[in-house]
């Protein structure tokens, strides 16, 4: 009976651990580079390229993605976007200075206004790859209109 008991909790208590995150690194190359306008004469601000970045967390089975843009100056970002997919994409975005560039096919849009993204990654999958970029749109007091910056296209794996 005892025996019996034991092997239900043990059941249980494995029922409800997370399954275990096989990921270990997380390595990016770019597909494509960032844009920014030109320089407004505040800070120079717009001329500091965005940047994404990202740390795997195996703890809790998360990519942590950061969209990276200058804030100082008085200079702030409200605005943080983070396009998701697996298709390269050449789009050009003349409207947001030259040579800015879509590099990837849009299939998950995230939007944020602080902090970085913090992805939940499926337990049990050994190794997976996709594309990333993201924008930032910086708000400087002193000028107007906002800015929007992109970063380079990045090829994100996971293994």
């Amino acid at each position: 009976m005892l025996t019996k008991i034991l092997s239900i909790v043990a059941g249980i208590t494995t029922a409800s651990l997370p399954a275990q995150c096989l990921f270990q690194t997380v390595t990016t190359h770019s597909i494509g580079p960032s844009c920014n306008l030109g320089s407004t004469g505040f800070c120079a601000i717009p001329s500091v390229p965005s940047t994404l970045t990202t740390t795997l967390d195996t703890m809790n089975c998360k990519l942590i993605v950061q969209v990276n843009q200058f804030e100082g100056c008085g200079a702030s970002v409200p605005l943080r976007l983070l396009v998701l997919g697996t298709q390269q994409i050449v789009v050009s975005l003349p409207e947001f200075g030259p040579g800015c560039t879509l590099h990837v096919a849009p299939m998950i849009l995230l939007a944020g206004t602080t902090g970085p993204f913090s992805l939940d990654l499926p337990p049990g999958v050994a190794s997976m790859s996709f594309l990333g970029q993201g924008a930032a749109l910086s708000h400087f007091p002193m000028t107007t209109p906002d800015v929007l910056t992109f970063t380079e296209g990045l090829a994100i794996s996971l293994q």
